[in-house]
């Protein structure tokens, strides 16, 4: 997990957290692959909830700030899984609510779908913004809180949509995922396929 610091649109993002974590269980083979962490690599490493509590550790440092994340329904969900697995923590869940810069990138990158497209390294990549490693907590924060200046200026320059308040932009976001998720569930349900999990559409 890493965790940046910044002021939307001041190019100031700072690195306050970088840590890897034990998660008490095997880590999938299919995960190891993606981002290149194995068993090995979490010996020794803290739980999640032995650093969410302590001093200066994850609570204090997302205090009183809007979660911002590429993916950021999935961010979400599994911050709270987390707590959730720490039953003393649950009370403490982050609520629906935040920056999703890969929402961002479908509507300014609107003229084209196909399979990965839309994502991080891709975005990135048109951009001219350095994502050397793809899948790296930290690498990708970086360059999420880098591309997140540059497609809000898009949106702004190419279709004239300008966000005065926080609230302006987690409105106008929230009815563009909505459009898109439900598209994608209406195009699954004609293969006959259940994904199971939509966090914009069943929120």
């Amino acid at each position: 997990m890493s965790i940046l610091h910044a002021n939307l649109g001041h190019d100031n993002a700072e690195v306050v957290y970088n840590q890897r974590f034990n998660p008490g269980e095997p880590i999938p083979e299919g995960a190891s692959n993606i981002h290149g962490i194995y068993d090995k690599d979490v010996v020794g490493c803290p739980t999640f909830a032995q650093c969410y509590s302590q001093e200066g550790g994850i609570r204090d440092l997302l205090r009183d700030r809007v979660l911002v994340a590429y993916n950021l329904s999935y961010d979400w969900q599994v911050l709270n899984a987390e707590l959730r697995r720490s039953n003393h923590l649950w009370e403490e869940r982050y609520h629906w609510f935040g920056i999703c810069g890969l929402v961002l990138a479908r509507y300014v990158d609107s003229q084209r779908r196909r399979r990965g497209y839309h994502k991080l390294e891709a975005v990135c990549k048109r951009r001219g913004i350095e994502l050397e490693n793809a899948h790296d907590a930290m690498a990708d924060a970086k360059a999420t809180a880098e591309v997140l200046d540059v497609l809000l200026r898009e949106a702004a320059e190419k279709r004239g949509q300008r966000f005065y308040t926080l609230r302006d932009l987690w409105g106008f976001q929230r009815v563009c995922a909505i459009e898109f998720e439900s598209g994608l569930r209406d195009y699954y349900r004609t293969k006959g396929k259940d994904t199971g999990s939509w966090v914009w559409t069943d929120y």
